[in-house]
């Protein structure tokens, strides 16, 4: 067995999580923790919204509360920054 870095467990594919996430925002809007989960097996979308936003990329949250009362966030991609450099 082979000692994997942190950075592997973010990588779905041959894609890192933030890249999946920077194509989604390419054909949507916005994206919840559950749709990241379902689509991407994101399991911390927050934490990769922080990763994006240390690359220069703005995000608004929009805090809602569902039919059964559990709340959730909603981040709405604002586009990259005029001062940031996404890699």
């Amino acid at each position: 067995m082979t000692k994997s870095t942190r950075k592997d467990f973010r990588m779905v594919g041959p894609k890192s999580q933030t890249h999946l996430l920077l194509d989604h925002f390419s054909d949507k809007s916005s994206i919840t923790a559950v749709e990241a989960a379902a689509l991407y097996r994101i399991r911390s979308l927050s934490r990769r919204i922080v990763d994006l936003k240390k690359e220069g990329h703005r995000f608004s949250k929009q805090h809602s509360v569902d039919p059964t009362g559990q709340r959730y966030v909603r981040y709405h991609y604002l586009g990259l920054s005029q001062s940031g450099s996404a890699a």
